[in-house]
């Protein structure tokens, strides 16, 4: 028993002045963010707030699957390793166990990697995206981005003198072929997009749903009818569109301008003010 309780002090000691860093970091840490404030208040949303949010959670979920899949099996072996010599009848018991846990431990963190990977790439798309439509604020565009609602998120919103328009990102993967080749394109027959690998109808409705929601939402707040565009973009493909748009219109990021030249002027400048005004204070983004 002294071997083994030796081995457990030094593991102790060894430990010890992590764990006193980590807490005395976290209590200065506090005391500095309680002495001290952004020195603005809010700000307005950037693009892909909400994933962003998500991928924080998932980066401590993972963390956390890293340490439950090595440090228990470690702490175990050394243990083990600290005692009286074992038989192998006895090694092998305890090393099934250990791989046992092991493979549940890595097969939850895989999930978690892959469920990360899905997330960033849409984290990755939004921004891109917001960075195109930023960029339609020299023409008179008021842009918000990642609008709240009860339950899910508006990806981006326009506001111009041509109307309101929301737009929902979606971010695919690119297959690749035997030849090494990109698939790049994808068809819009009115209906559902004709992927290189499917067909479906990915985030069609989705975009006429979250239109439908914010044209209530504003004509309930502004008390005056207010319609909303839809519109579907898909980064980094090109769009063939077999037939024209029912309802919602699917781009490339790049055509979104197109979309709103083709539409007439339908918001007076009053209007588009309480619009905006309305927009603004649901998009605020509180600092500490």
């Amino acid at each position: 028993m002294g071997n083994f309780e030796g081995s457990v002090l030094v593991q102790v000691l060894f430990l010890a002045p992590a764990i006193i860093a980590v807490y005395w970091g976290k209590r200065k840490w506090d005391a500095q963010r309680s002495r001290s404030k952004a020195p603005f208040r809010e700000l307005r949303r950037p693009a892909g707030e909400s994933l962003r949010h998500k991928l924080e959670t998932l980066d401590e979920q993972v963390l956390s699957g890293m340490v439950w899949l090595i440090f228990p099996p470690v702490l175990a072996g050394t243990v083990i390793s600290s005692k009286s010599p074992l038989n192998a009848v006895a090694l092998v018991m305890l090393w099934i166990p250990a791989t046992v846990w092991t493979i549940v431990w890595a097969k939850r963190l895989w999930r978690l990697v892959r469920e990360r990977a899905n997330y960033q790439l849409g984290f990755d798309g939004e921004r891109f995206v917001g960075e195109e439509l930023n960029r339609l604020a020299a023409q008179g565009f008021e842009v918000y981005h990642d609008i709240p609602f009860d339950g899910f998120n508006i990806d981006h919103v326009l506001v111009g003198p041509p109307g309101v328009f929301a737009v929902e990102t979606k971010t695919r993967r690119k297959p690749v072929a035997e030849s090494g080749v990109k698939e790049f394109r994808v068809e819009f027959d009115g209906f559902r997009l004709l992927w290189p690998m499917g067909a479906d109808d990915y985030g069609i409705k989705q975009a006429a749903n979250n239109a439908r929601t914010l044209a209530q939402w504003l004509s309930d707040v502004i008390a005056e009818p207010v319609s909303v565009t839809p519109i579907l973009t898909l980064p980094g493909w090109m769009v063939d569109r077999k037939a024209p748009a029912k309802e919602v219109h699917v781009v490339n990021p790049k055509e979104i301008i197109k979309v709103c030249d083709t539409k007439q002027v339908c918001l007076t400048e009053a209007l588009m003010l309480r619009v905006c005004r309305q927009l603004d204070q649901k998009c605020k983004l509180g600092m500490e």
